[in-house]
């Protein structure tokens, strides 16, 4: 059976044949047509309609039973049709379902149409064929978009159509009014504004016909209606074009009146503007509207147009959306117009919804009339040949493919031209220039001091540029005025920061300063997507609320990108692909994929791409994986993709352990750093959720080298707390984290932690037969012991472990350190020479393996021990390489151990004020870490006595000068002046018998002894 289909979305879902109506079959089978209906003619995946179809309680047999809906959709759209024969109009591709719906065969493509050709109409100037089309398009809608259908798809696409719905309503008014039915509109208006009191241009258009029809007082009075509402529902000031109109009337503006018919121009004549007067200079053309805001910042993006305009003839802005693209390319176009003799020209695309009319929009634009029977394309190529113009192309992302052609071609053709234009991803045509536009810089202020005195020659307003635009802002929003205290800036600079420095997020922040303090208004941001939501009735809809924004950006992604980005958002800062790859992938995306959906992600200006030392990373604003987060509504799929996530770091940090000891160790440093976050975020799902503790335990516990080694100490300790909380019964996972803990509560001085903890991991490896977390634990107990300053029992315990060790076959870090633990037990008992001669074997190991980290360590235990010895300047250059890899890890800890070491060095050497300076460096250093010198007395002694010797020779005023000038000094300062890069400060006293540091330690006597090590304890 053959015939015409027909198919109605705008109200309840009607399928049609030859004037019949069919039955579409049970509900869910109609929700799937429904959806690939609102997608005809393009693929729609297999997980979409499942989504749309079941939401969040989709059954295991979903696909089956999805196969059998799009079955039964066969039958009814194509009856008759043989079982085995293929189908002419639903079918199944790679990527998805397509249904084929032909021209005219949908009712919102009809209404569209209509839609269009009104607006064109209206362009040309033929109001009543305007109003006719608008008229026909409004009758279509018979209801809400597939009414008595439940998904959230359709949902959100009916909220779409609605805003779009009253739109066209309000333009069909405005046509309306502008053919003298001024009476008839006013019961219209006021019925549409008690459903809708909230929108703008409703009051606006009923105060224009109240003003025609002779009403004036009623105008004013609906002005004032307006005016408390949009006040006390929004708190915010009536719009731009409600104060228009209101002052218009008040002052009796003829510009409301109907306007006059005027006769036609002969042709022969060129429009007035193209006629410039004899001997008159070329004026400066255009359409650029004037700025009604203060334009904040961006003077480099500015430099940065004008270089790249002066070197291509396509530049296109791109960024995330309400980044700034708009308002920066208006300006930098602003900046350009004396330079462009025939003008700059503005084309906003926003509201352009069909693709095939961007040509026209650009003739409207730059008031070029289509010749009949010619096309936009060729009237623009005559217009633009010989011009000198800048066209502006603002918001080309929705009609990219369209935009690009018709640039493309006028480029061409016209050698002049150039063009600017905004998008959220590049037109992709030969020539272009592209410029990304980075959120507003946001700084701490201790940063911002600290750039300041670095003397980067960042500029000022650059700087603050995203707290500057929120105060200027606050300051039009608050009727009482806003006033920038340092308390407030610094709330201000934390709210900034929370909102990734997007103006558009910033400027919806500001106007919430009406209701909320900084302080309420910082509480609140978790909730960012209904805290600003505050409507501004006059930008377009989608810049009106950040939600409506971020909105736009996804639904301009394909179903895949939309998939991708959703399951990025589980990544808490940057990543790379490997991750994106392993976290993401799945049946529904293949891993092969991923890597051109990124590359779509990064062009659509969703993901940011940056360079790292590991190599290029992604990531998205903090604002868009918010988005991505809120639309996994199912806390299952929720749960599975956090521990994908999870999975991946953990094997991320377990193949980091196991490779750390080797010529990599310093890349595993900053690959371990920069996903720090991610590891934050994993460990606590691990913790946050039943059943996950014991993995968590595994991953704290693996990443012990990284969280010594570049100074996460602290952190340490609270993830390890909390894996021995959860996991309480004997385990492997819990042996390891048991020494894990042994080691950083020694590391912090708490050596009765240290202790417990280590003798616990025996018991549990002795119960399990675990050999290798025996092996630890005897370690960190003897660990435990050296700083406890019983050295002698330090080596029993130190030897068993290293037995234990070689029974195992280990050659890695840990047996390193075990070595370097059992050399500071000789210095301790008074045996530096065996000591030497333990490090210089350790030494030999790592430098067959290029080991680094651990070497650090040895070559301390060796400076140490040749110090005791008196071999001061070996030792000296001995403890300056050892801090230098220190500072190449991070690793605080090590560093102010090394920086204390070279201080009393320079003190046993006699260079006194570099001394005092660098003891006084490492003991406020130490403080900030832990417990100084891990409480050891054996450790200490040697500070206490080249504080002694200082004070001795400086006298002791000004020994404890320079030692509180010491505490003073960052630490970066400090480890740089210890490796004699940079003199720290200045003497107080200068040439009063006091030698500046670079002077003190060319003058050192040599005559000095070292400082014996501690005695040893009863």
């Amino acid at each position: 059976m053959s015939g015409k289909l027909r198919f109605d979305l705008l109200g309840p879902l009607r399928v049609w044949r030859d004037g019949e109506e069919l039955d579409a079959g049970p509900v869910q089978q109609r929700v799937m047509l429904a959806v690939l209906l609102l997608n005809a003619n393009r693929p729609v995946s297999r997980g979409k309609l499942i989504e749309a179809v079941w939401g969040a309680a989709a059954p295991g047999r979903a696909v089956n039973l999805l196969q059998r809906h799009a079955a039964g959709l066969r039958r009814v759209l194509e009856p008759g049709r043989p079982a085995r024969a293929p189908s002419r109009l639903l079918n199944w591709t790679e990527a998805g379902y397509v249904l084929t719906v032909p021209p005219g065969g949908l009712d919102r493509e009809v209404l569209t149409g209509q839609m269009e050709r009104g607006r064109s109409a209206r362009a040309a100037g033929d109001l009543r064929a305007a109003a006719e089309a608008l008229h026909t398009a409004l009758r279509m809608w018979r209801g809400r978009l597939c009414e008595g259908l439940a998904s959230p798809l359709l949902d959100a696409e009916r909220d779409r159509l609605e805003e779009h719905r009253l739109g066209v309503l309000e333009e069909r008014i405005e046509v309306d009014l502008a053919l003298g039915a001024d009476t008839d509109l006013v019961g219209e208006l006021r019925r549409l504004i008690a459903a809708h009191p909230l929108r703008e241009r409703p009051h606006a258009l009923l105060m224009r016909a109240l003003h025609r029809s002779g009403r004036q007082a009623e105008a004013l009075q609906a002005y004032r209606d307006a005016h408390r509402l949009l006040t006390e529902e929004l708190g915010i000031e009536p719009g731009a074009e409600l104060r228009r109109v209101h002052e218009q009337i008040l002052a009796a503006d003829t510009a409301l009146d109907p306007p006059a018919p005027t006769p036609e121009v002969p042709a022969v004549l060129p429009p007035p503007e193209d006629r410039p007067e004899q001997g008159a200079a070329p004026r400066a053309r255009g359409n650029l509207p004037t700025e009604l805001t203060s334009f904040v910042g961006r003077q480099r993006e500015l430099d940065g147009v004008r270089d790249l305009l002066a070197a291509s003839r396509l530049v296109t802005l791109t960024g995330v959306g309400g980044v700034g693209k708009t308002r920066l390319g208006l300006r930098a176009a602003l900046n350009h117009r004396p330079d462009f003799r025939d003008g700059v020209w503005l084309v906003e695309l926003a509201g352009l919804s069909d693709p095939g009319l961007v040509a026209h929009a650009v003739a409207e634009a730059l008031d070029v009339h289509v010749q009949t029977g010619g096309t936009p394309l060729a009237s623009l190529v005559r217009h633009l040949r010989d011009r000198e113009v800048l066209l502006v192309l603002d918001d080309c992302e929705h009609v990219l493919h369209a935009c690009a052609v018709l640039v493309d071609a006028l480029l061409k053709a016209a050698t002049r031209l150039r063009v600017l234009a905004t998008s959220r991803q590049p037109l992709a045509i030969d020539g272009e220039h592209f410029l990304p536009v980075a959120p507003l810089r946001v700084l701490p202020e201790a940063a911002r001091g600290r750039e300041d005195s670095a003397g980067t020659g960042a500029a000022p307003d650059e700087e603050s540029a995203a707290v500057t635009l929120f105060a200027h802002r606050a300051r039009a929003a608050v009727p009482c005025g806003f006033a920038m205290s340092p308390e407030i800036r610094a709330t201000v600079t934390r709210i900034c920061q929370r909102l990734d420095g997007i103006p558009l997020a910033i400027e919806l922040a500001a106007g919430r300063l009406r209701t909320l303090s900084p302080e309420q208004l910082l509480a609140r941001l978790d909730d960012r997507f209904r805290v600003l939501a505050s409507a501004r009735p006059t930008a377009l809809p989608r810049h009106q609320t950040l939600q409506a924004t971020v909105c736009w950006s996804f639904h301009l992604c394909t179903d895949d990108e939309r998939l991708l980005w959703v399951r990025l958002s589980t990544f808490t800062d940057s990543f790379d692909l490997e991750a994106a790859e392993a976290v993401c992938a799945g049946d529904d995306l293949p891993t092969g994929e991923i890597l051109d959906l990124v590359d779509g992600l990064v062009d659509k200006s969703v993901l940011i791409r940056e360079r790292s030392a590991g190599g290029i990373r992604f990531r998205l604003l903090e604002t868009l994986r918010e988005y991505g987060r809120r639309q996994i509504r199912d806390g299952d799929r929720r749960i599975a993709l956090r521990r994908r996530h999870r999975d991946h770091y953990l094997a991320l940090a377990e193949q980091g352990e196991r490779e750390w000891f080797g010529s990599g160790q310093a890349v595993w440093a900053d690959r371990l750093r920069s996903e720090h976050a991610n590891f934050r975020e994993a460990l606590g799902f691990s913790f946050a959720t039943a059943g996950e503790g014991p993995a968590g335990a595994r991953l704290a516990a693996a990443l012990y080298f990284y969280w010594i080694a570049c100074g996460y100490v602290e952190e340490a300790q609270r993830w390890l707390d909390r894996a021995l909380r959860l996991t309480r019964e004997p385990s492997g996972e819990r042996a390891k984290a048991l020494w894990v803990m042994s080691r950083i509560a020694y590391l912090r001085g708490d050596l009765a932690a240290s202790v417990t903890r280590s003798a616990e991991c025996r018991e549990v490896a002795g119960r399990l037969g675990d050999d290798a977390a025996m092996a630890h634990g005897t370690h960190m107990a003897g660990a435990a012991a050296l700083l406890r300053d019983e050295p002698g029992h330090a080596r029993l315990l130190l030897e068993e472990a290293l037995d234990h060790y070689s029974a195992l076959g280990a050659t890695d870090s840990m047996v390193i350190m075990a070595q370097a633990q059992l050399a500071m037990a000789s210095v301790f008992l008074g045996e530096p020479d065996r000591a030497v001669e333990l490090c210089r074997k350790a030494r030999s190991t790592c430098a067959a393996h290029d080991e680094r980290w651990t070497l650090s360590y040895v070559l301390y235990v060796q400076a140490f021990a040749e110090s005791a010895d008196g071999d001061r300047a070996v030792a000296a250059r001995h403890a300056r390489e050892c801090l230098r890899m220190k500072r190449d890890f991070r690793d605080r800890l090590g560093a102010a151990m090394t920086v204390d070491l070279l201080g009393w060095i320079a003190a046993a050497d006699g260079t006194d004020r570099r001394a005092a300076l660098l003891l006084g460096a490492a003991a406020e250093q130490w403080t900030t870490i832990g417990v100084p010198w891990f409480g050891s007395a054996y450790w200490r002694a040697p500070h206490d006595e080249g504080v002694r010797r200082a004070r001795e020779s400086l006298g002791r005023t000004a020994c404890d000068t320079a030692l509180r000038q010491g505490a003073q000094l960052p630490s970066e300062r400090a480890v740089a002046y210890a490796l004699e890069e940079c003199p720290p400060v200045a003497p107080p006293t200068p040439g009063a018998g006091t030698a500046t540091p670079l002077e003190s330690s060319r003058t050192a006597p040599a005559t000095a002894t070292a400082p014996p090590p501690a005695p040893a304890r009863a």
